[in-house]
């Protein structure tokens, strides 16, 4: 099978946090009255093109992106199976064909594992997820609304023990509600049912918006909306000089894209 490099898509747009925020970043050191659960955050200064995201700064790791909506789309479209290993424990088993030789589209465009990338023809991996971080008018917002140096909440949880009823109270860091973050996916074109896939990563924005990101969901964390959605097409003419990038369309809302697409 041949890939012949097409184009590239580009999706950019905004991730708004409609409640509190939790993707977990690591304790570096234990603090007595520190938080329990912290929220990944930049360890060094980055200078972007219209804003410096200081370092301590939170953000959305593109792998946290990527994996979540794979996972909604690997169960909406019914690739979720289970298998029993030699212990006799139930695992997760994802069926990345549709057919004996066909790889299914979520398995194309996402990638499939390193044991099975031999015998399945679904080439390079099509969809890069790159970090999200935080918009320069959120920055602000942190900045006026939580003080210099502070852009998080603290959110205190209470465990009950059912026989005792006893509280055993745990802190958890969150990206405040109402933070915004500028989300880029790149999405690259080897032949033409490419095209009509592009489709599906849009599916995925809206399975997330209608379930949750980071940790905590089933506990209120987590819901996102997509807006402010750009896609720009850049062909191969593009690369080499010879052609303009396209505006394929401006959207309000996943909704709008899908409906347009």
């Amino acid at each position: 099978m041949n890939f012949n490099f097409q184009g590239t898509y580009v999706i950019k747009a905004k991730l708004k946090c409609l409640t509190g925020l939790h993707i977990g970043g690591s304790k570096e050191s234990f603090e007595i009255g520190g938080i329990d659960n912290p929220v990944i955050k930049t360890s060094t200064s980055i200078n972007l093109s219209d804003r410096q995201i200081k370092e301590g700064m939170p953000y959305i790791p593109g792998s946290s992106l990527k994996g979540k909506m794979r996972g909604l789309l690997e169960w909406q479209y019914g690739l979720v199976g289970a298998k029993t290993n030699n212990r006799g424990e139930i695992e997760s088993e994802i069926k990345y064909v549709v057919d004996e030789n066909t790889p299914a589209d979520v398995a194309v465009i996402f990638g499939i594992g390193a044991t099975d990338s031999k015998k399945i023809p679904a080439g390079p991996v099509r969809i890069k997820v790159y970090d999200a971080y935080p918009t320069k008018e959120t920055i602000k917002k942190w900045e006026d609304e939580l003080g210099a140096g502070l852009y998080t909440e603290i959110k205190t949880e209470n465990a009950i023990d059912r026989i005792t009823s006893a509280a055993n109270p745990r802190q958890q860091e969150r990206v405040p509600a109402g933070s915004e973050f500028e989300v880029e996916i790149v999405y690259e074109v080897f032949d033409e049912q490419d095209h009509k896939r592009l489709r599906i990563i849009f599916e995925g924005m809206k399975r997330l918006e209608d379930n949750y990101l980071g940790g905590g969901g089933s506990r209120g964390n987590g819901r996102v909306q997509f807006g402010n959605i750009e896609l720009i097409y850049k062909s191969k003419e593009s690369y080499e000089g010879k052609k303009a990038a396209e505006q394929k369309g401006s959207f309000g809302t996943v909704d709008e894209a899908l409906n347009s697409i």
